[in-house]
């Protein structure tokens, strides 16, 4: 008997199979479920919590990071195993809430102008003069003024006051789902083709650009051609990617379970900015006491991107990550390694975004090719404003003296080395019901 294709089988690929008589009192649908506590969401080489949770902190890039997020994963198969349909979750587990990550004392809106201490210069919180009401509460506290009754009005309201960011790693939840078909195995090994896509529920700061689907916040630093900064809290609330895929499982060494795999990139969102990157993998694995209690997979996969994005246009050995998962019966403990041997990939403002997400320091990370970028801890704060503007107060009585001095120190004060290694461990439950 056969059974007409529709719609709902698209969407839904477990319910794609005949039945016959013979068969249709058997569960024809096969679960496969994963439960897993990671240390980190690292994923082609990228941090994506990690990285996200420095920013947040105000604290240096490390190479591993208490960043634990709950990742289930389940895995629908038809009968014949043929089609597929999965799902992937992330959930950050602490540092959920937004913080106030610029430490300034007064601002009309997060991400806005405004000191970090109560003698900083105007010219250095609010050099395109965008916010007179901060720039009279902040001389009324230094005694040099009387705030007018409107700024001061605003400041007793709370509407001018330290702003939280959004920065909560709830930001980094996101879920992945695919739809996959599985040709027959054959003496050309295997091939699976699909799509898959990725949605997180709180667009991050740390991933997007200045899109004009943004509300315009009159108040962030940079000037008003810069009014669509990555702190506007009224940003779009979601990130999507998509991709297509094909895997093949090379019919030779079978024993290693090599897998080749290349998927290409068609999002639109960013302003289409990683439309048409291409990332390509070679996979292998080796499993120790296969079917026993306790068994050891150590795992390699090379990862090559082809144009990273559409504005920096790079290609070169994304990651090479290496993994030893211990299995005892359906529980696992894994240690991963991630190494990012071409950092020139990473050294962009398009992959860490603008030094504390804001497009007036578009040009502290000048070169892209020193493996060099603005360490979190060393933009914001008291101590941090202070030793920057006494930067910018060397003059030795020449403009382009000046700016080369500003420049170098300040470079030195703020860049910190991209960490080229990572490193994450989780524990988990696999199941197959």
């Amino acid at each position: 008997m056969k059974i007409k294709i529709s719609i709902v089988s698209i969407i839904f690929p477990f319910f794609l199979f005949a039945q016959s008589e013979k068969d249709k009192n058997e569960n024809n649908i096969i679960i496969e479920g994963n439960a897993e506590i990671v240390s980190d969401f690292i994923w082609r080489g990228s941090s994506f919590a990690g990285e996200a949770l420095s920013r947040r902190n105000g604290t240096p890039y490390q190479s591993f990071a208490s960043a634990p997020a709950f990742q289930p994963t389940i895995d629908i198969f038809s009968s014949d195993k043929k089609f597929q349909f999965s799902l992937f979750g992330n959930f950050q587990l602490n540092n959920r809430s937004d913080v106030d990550s610029d430490k300034k004392l007064f601002q009309s809106s997060p991400g806005g102008v405004g000191p970090s201490y109560l003698a900083e210069s105007t010219t250095s919180y609010d050099p395109f003069n965008q916010d007179p009401c901060v720039q009279s509460l902040q001389n009324g506290m230094n005694g040099g003024s009387v705030p007018n009754n409107t700024c001061l009005y605003l400041y007793g309201s709370g509407n001018i006051s330290q702003k939280k960011e959004p920065n909560g790693m709830r930001r980094s939840d996101g879920m992945f789902f695919s739809l996959i078909y599985n040709f027959d195995l054959s003496r050309y090994g295997q091939i699976s083709v699909g799509i898959w896509f990725y949605n997180t529920f709180h667009k991050s700061s740390g991933n997007i650009m200045s899109p004009n689907t943004q509300k315009s916040n009159g108040f962030v630093s940079g000037g008003p051609n810069n009014n669509y900064n990555t702190n506007n809290p009224d940003a779009i609330g979601r990130l999507t990617w998509h991709e297509y895929f094909l895997i093949w499982k090379l019919p030779f060494a079978k024993i290693f379970d090599p897998t080749f795999s290349y998927y290409t990139q068609y999002s639109t969102e960013n302003s289409g900015l990683f439309t048409g990157k291409n990332y390509i993998s070679l996979n292998g694995k080796y499993t120790f006491r296969e079917d026993k209690f306790f068994k050891i997979t150590p795992q390699v996969n090379i990862g090559y991107v082809m144009s990273n994005n559409t504005i920096d246009n790079r290609s070169g050995i994304q990651d090479i990550t290496t993994s030893t998962t211990f299995y005892f019966g359906d529980l696992f403990l894994k240690f991963a390694h991630i190494f990012r041997p071409d950092l020139y990939l990473w050294d962009t403002n398009n992959y860490f975004g603008y030094a504390g997400g804001d497009p007036n320091f578009a040009s502290w990370n000048r070169s892209s090719s020193d493996g060099l970028v603005v360490d979190p801890s060393k933009i914001y704060g008291s101590q941090n404003g202070q030793i920057l503007s006494a930067i910018n107060s060397i003059d030795v009585g020449d403009v382009q003296t000046n700016n080369l001095i500003h420049i170098w120190l300040r470079e030195k004060y703020t860049l910190q080395k991209i960490p080229a290694h990572l490193f994450y461990v989780s524990i988990g439950y696999t199941k197959i019901f």
